[in-house]
């Protein structure tokens, strides 16, 4: 259905609002069983061959996996189910990509992978090589998964890009709206301090985890999505909408609730980047160019009065950057890092134990020569790491270290030769977000929603340049919102290469 003038397909906005809702209820009041549903509704979607749907399941389970377990409990079942969504999508979607065309546009993505082989190899002599490679499938089976997705709406005629930003949608109101409305309700939207491990962190505020699993996962989460809002609203919509509003509005509040100061840097970082790229792009309209960015700077430059004039909000601001500390003591580089100067040093100093080539991928020391006894250790095996320089260079060494730098530069040049702007900022988005928190390799963690974000914003870019050469091709007028201008009759719509 065809809704001229608008950025987004209402109907399956609220159907794919309604769906979350209405999976988080079911899963509520069976205990998580109720996600089995997701094996029929997937396999309808691939006997209809819808690009859309397949795409909403994707976001399904990783909302029902991030999502707040007080509001919507989880399972041992459920864990299982969640993961095998993933491989069953991916395995028949990659053989599907196989025997297609590969859109130019996302193959800068595929050069992770020189990255991926190499740590496959060294993995086998790291610490744990059994967890190494069950965390390898894992991570390039859900990549694959959106991968293959985003490369099918690139190549596949008549896919609508309003369809694809409602679905999207649906998923950031579902944690930013669902966020907001549990504010009222500490018992559901605040972690006991006992579950957080840290009684001390309570004070600070940062226990509010709104819709999120933990509340170090609301801060990333919603910077990310804040990120692709921002970043459509700008390149493809080119239009003030309500809803984009609405969401862009609440974010920096929940991101301030948090005590995420990784979240709040990422965020600034996202806003000062994507108005950078907005300002050097090519193909967007001098006009529209000109109106949001007035309007940027404005809104910037009252947050500056604001933060610099304004006694009260300069000392709350002051209180979130110091967080752990004196909010009279100066800010500095040594207390911004004091939680993760410790994580740090330990891997530098694994890091020297084998410079060259690392000690394996996603694990850490204490996996050395363990017996691991219960499933779930082997499912998840988690680690915590600072930050992602020191991380690579403690899991790959030097040499994975220099291959991931090349995955950075070559992506980036690549993607912003092509125009996929949108892409490229969710990547640098992701880079700045793994600063404070290492998480672009946990797939069931923050890291995959954010990696889901960043296929999202390659699907709007494929969507918005077809639209355009499509234009130029049949002598149309670029139409704004998003949605695809009617071809003359016999005419195919053009495929995005």
């Amino acid at each position: 259905m065809r809704q001229d003038g608008l950025a987004y397909d209402k109907r399956w906005f609220w159907g794919g609002l309604i769906g979350l809702i209405g999976m988080g209820v079911a899963m509520r009041l069976t205990g998580g069983v109720a996600f089995l549903l997701i094996y029929p509704l997937i396999l309808a979607a691939f006997g209809k061959n819808r690009t859309e749907l397949l795409l909403y399941y994707l976001l399904l389970d990783i909302a029902m996996v991030m999502s707040n377990s007080t509001v919507i409990p989880k399972s041992g079942l459920f864990s299982i189910v969640a993961r095998s969504v993933y491989f069953i999508v991916a395995g028949v979607m990659v053989l599907q990509t196989f025997g297609q065309k590969q859109s130019k546009l996302l193959t800068p993505f595929l050069f992770l992978f020189l990255f991926l082989t190499y740590m496959a190899l060294i993995s086998s002599v790291g610490w744990s090589p059994l967890i190494s490679y069950l965390k390898l499938v894992l991570f390039v089976t859900v990549y694959l998964g959106f991968y293959s997705v985003a490369n099918a709406s690139a190549i596949r005629p008549r896919v609508s890009a309003q369809k694809f930003r409602a679905i999207y949608l649906a998923f950031a109101a579902f944690f930013i709206l669902g966020s907001v409305a549990l504010i009222p309700f500490p018992a559901l939207g605040v972690m006991n301090p006992k579950e957080f491990g840290d009684v001390s962190s309570f004070a600070t505020g940062s226990l509010f985890r709104g819709m999120a699993l933990h509340s170090q996962s609301l801060g990333p989460v919603v910077s990310a999505i804040g990120a692709l809002l921002l970043a459509d609203l700008l390149f493809s919509v080119r239009k003030w909408d309500k809803l984009f509003l609405l969401l862009l509005a609440c974010t920096p509040v929940l991101i301030y609730m948090t005590g995420s100061r990784t979240a709040m840097g990422t965020y600034v970082a996202s806003l000062c980047f994507t108005t950078f790229v907005f300002m050097c792009a090519r193909g967007v309209g001098s006009k529209w160019k000109g109106r949001a960015l007035s309007a940027l700077f404005l809104v910037g430059a009252i947050s500056g009065v604001a933060l610099f004039g304004v006694p009260a909000v300069r000392d709350a601001a002051l209180r979130f950057i110091v967080k752990y500390g004196d909010e009279t003591s100066e800010v500095s580089m040594e207390g911004l890092m004091s939680t993760r100067q410790g994580s740090i040093d330990q891997q530098l100093e694994t890091f020297s134990e084998s410079p060259w080539i690392g000690n394996g991928f996603q694990v850490a020391k204490r996996f050395e020569d363990m017996e691991i006894v219960h499933i779930n250790q082997l499912l998840s095996a988690p680690v915590e790491k600072g930050v992602w320089l020191t991380a690579i260079l403690e899991e790959g060494g030097i040499f994975g270290m220099i291959l991931f730098v090349l995955f950075i530069i070559v992506s980036s040049c690549l993607l912003w030769a092509r125009q996929a702007y949108i892409a490229w900022i969710m990547l640098v988005v992701m880079w700045v977000s793994n600063l404070g928190e290492f998480s672009m390799f946990s797939m069931t963690s923050c890291g995959g929603l954010v990696w889901s974000l960043t296929f999202i914003g390659a699907i709007m870019d494929v969507q918005r340049i077809r639209q355009q050469r499509e234009a130029r091709m049949y002598g149309y007028q670029p139409l704004q919102f998003g949605y695809r201008p009617m071809m003359p009759y016999g005419m195919p719509p053009m495929q995005v290469r």
